[in-house]
């Protein structure tokens, strides 16, 4: 594993660790902290996706080996923002209703102004959530199609494996044919060289026959 994933891992692991203690202190906050915690929520949670993005990136420069596993981390990351994403809308949920209920039980113009700024600040704490949910999609579509890449590329890499040991096969095979054929022509050709000597021999043997008749007419 590289090792600036390693340093996007860990700040993450962080990240979240504060989203978790912060999302803790969201209940026992009053009104206007609880807020305030609202939105460190929210900036744990976009600085989360935006390291998760990174690992996304970062994962390319890892071997595909490695790669199906670290697939995993980055799971456990999505699936841990989900759930703080989760939490937190229960929390905002819960603030509004005490919200709506206080207003109801206070009518005064003060605590209608405070409840409408904090309702505002709801309005915009459930559109970063939305904007968040768009970007964990995004970046689980985007993991889920590097490990298809990377599935793709391994059964790719079997299949080249596959085709270099069969050519090495056929090579070999190839080379044993190439000796029997050798063998076959220096045997053939010691044949030939043994057929020249005999019917060397033979028509030698031949003349002088021929030479022990003529000899033999005339004397």
């Amino acid at each position: 594993m590289s090792r600036l994933f390693e340093t996007y891992s860990s700040d993450i692991q962080m990240t979240l660790a504060e989203a978790k203690r912060n999302l803790a202190n969201i209940s026992a906050s009053n009104s206007v902290d609880r807020t305030r915690q609202i939105k460190l929520v929210e900036e744990n949670l976009d600085d989360s996706y935006d390291l998760l993005e990174r690992l996304n990136l970062e994962l390319q420069n890892v071997s595909t080996s490695d790669r199906t596993k670290y697939n995993v981390t980055l799971r456990d990351y999505q699936n841990t923002l989900t759930q703080l994403k989760e939490q937190l809308t229960q929390r905002i949920d819960e603030q509004d209703r005490n919200h709506l209920f206080q207003g109801s039980s206070f009518g005064s113009d003060a605590d209608d102004n405070l409840s409408y700024t904090q309702r505002q600040q709801l309005l915009k704490s459930n559109a970063s959530l939305e904007r968040s949910s768009d970007r964990l999609r995004e970046t689980s579509r985007i993991a889920l199609e590097t490990e298809d890449i990377g599935a793709g590329i391994l059964n790719d890499l079997r299949s080249q494996r596959e085709q270099i040991v069969n050519s090495r096969n056929t090579l070999l095979q190839a080379d044993g044919y190439v000796d029997r054929s050798i063998q076959t022509l220096r045997t053939m050709t010691r044949r030939m060289a043994t057929n020249k000597i005999i019917s060397y021999a033979i028509i030698g043997v031949l003349i002088i026959l021929i030479a022990l008749v003529l000899v033999s007419k005339f004397y």
